[in-house]
């Protein structure tokens, strides 16, 4: 795989720990971003790439988004899925083998680096759904403060096509909230927690970005996506879940369970091979 060494100055740093996200422009190579369209082709075609119950969500946003909205306005689908690469070489060789895990152990200054999960993100054209504001901590299996998802454009990505939006200093609540529907605010049945709580727009950071660039957000911070109010173009992205030396299994209530999280227990490092090491590189 084609790719380049990128090390990150204090600053960057910084803003992560300060903020609960970064922004980082041109640290990955755009053509190997764009590399991606194919797999995330295959990705959106084959259902058997759901490999979770929150795997899947495929709905025609009239079925979903404001019943005023005519429909010849939003006819578009938001589609997500998840652990694509556990099947598919390419998804394997991005989130493993890219430039990525090596800027995830500076921006969580860890030694090591484990992939949690990968997902695809896609709103088509004229998507009016947005995707509300949650936490990721409370959908993993996990535990820890070295824990971040870091989200990948393949389409240029601003406010009115689906760009990614964070609440800027969410990560030092330590308040447990509920998983949602993330087109819905309403909680995954049985889990535990808080709900989310409305969000003030003057908290919000929403940047624009390009292929090339990337975001990376702590576990706990709270985020959502705009509706892609486009009549022509795809907000794709690939969002990869890391975790670093502090992470450790921390089974939730509620939360969908992977399989392997049937034989670990709640303390254990992250040592299985659907969990696997990916920073440093051996």
């Amino acid at each position: 795989m084609t790719n380049f060494d990128v090390h990150l100055d204090d600053s960057s740093i910084k803003d992560f720990w300060r903020d609960g996200f970064v922004v980082l422009h041109d640290v990955i190579n755009p053509n190997l971003v764009l590399s991606m369209e194919e797999p995330i082709k295959r990705a959106v075609a084959d259902s058997s790439t759901d490999l979770s119950e929150l795997g899947s969500i495929i709905a025609p946003t009239s079925t979903l988004s404001d019943p005023n909205v005519p429909s010849s306005e939003c006819s578009g689908r938001f589609v997500a899925g998840t652990d694509h690469w556990i099947n598919d070489r390419d998804f394997a060789d991005f989130a493993c083998k890219s430039v990525i895990p090596q800027i995830v152990a500076q921006i969580l200054q860890s030694d090591s680096v484990w992939l949690y999960e990968d997902s695809v993100l896609v709103k088509e054209p004229k998507t009016a759904e947005e995707t509300v504001f949650h936490q990721d901590l409370s959908y993993f299996h996990v535990s820890g403060e070295q824990i971040c998802t870091v989200w990948v454009p393949l389409d240029f990505s601003s406010p009115d096509t689906g760009a990614i939006r964070f609440v800027r200093g969410s990560h030092k609540d330590l308040t447990s909230y509920r998983p949602n529907w993330f087109v819905s605010d309403e909680p995954l049945p049985n889990t535990e927690g808080e709900r989310v709580p409305q969000i003030p727009s003057k908290a919000v950071a929403a940047p624009t970005l390009s292929p090339g660039d990337l975001t990376i957000h702590h576990a706990r911070t709270l985020h959502g996506a705009s509706a892609n109010r486009s009549t022509d173009q795809s907000r794709r992205a690939i969002s990869i879940r890391y975790c670093g030396d502090d992470a450790r299994y921390h089974i939730r209530e509620g939360a969908p369970l992977k399989p392997h999280h049937e034989t670990v227990s709640n303390g254990d490092i992250l040592t299985h091979e659907h969990c696997p090491k990916v920073w440093p590189r051996t």
